[in-house]
């Protein structure tokens, strides 16, 4: 398993990564984003969104579960948070998401941890470093592409 680490010093840098690895990843991909409330998934998000090509106005999925982005939509991204169990995912038609051939980000991936998801890039963020702002971001995968792009950053 292939993982990088990341250290961003700002909210701005946190965003401009996001938006960099948006721009390198051009292929469907499966992205669990974990980290404690307020670590930063959302902004995150908004950075991979932007730099996708999207315009799109990202906000957090926390109370409608999921919001896609692009028209025809290239991305969904879902907050579990609020999910008890795998069978609400499975019932609210998770693999009609999948079928799709679009990038999902997930936020609070415990659910569906166990599956198998390719290509698939697993992604956390650690706040409580020298800063407030600043933010470690950790990446692992075993996809040899996704792997490829990561070296690549």
């Amino acid at each position: 398993m292939l993982e990088k680490r990341i250290i961003t010093k700002s909210s701005q840098e946190t965003f401009d990564f996001g938006k960099y690895l948006g721009e390198a990843i051009d292929f469907p991909l499966i992205i669990f984003l974990q980290g404690e409330m307020g670590a930063g998934k959302t902004l995150f998000s908004k950075g991979f969104v932007a730099g996708m090509g999207l315009d799109d106005e990202v906000t957090s999925p926390t109370y409608t579960i999921v919001n896609e982005y692009g028209n025809p939509p290239r991305i969904f991204h879902f907050d579990l948070y609020r999910l008890q169990d795998p069978d609400e995912l499975y019932e609210m038609g998770f693999e009609d998401y999948l079928s799709q051939g679009c990038t999902l980000l997930l936020e609070w991936p415990d659910l569906v941890l166990e599956d198998q998801f390719e290509p698939k890039l697993e992604i956390s963020l650690v706040s409580h470093l020298e800063t407030p702002e600043q933010r470690e971001i950790i990446l692992k995968t075993d996809n040899q592409k996704v792997a490829q792009i990561l070296n690549s950053l």
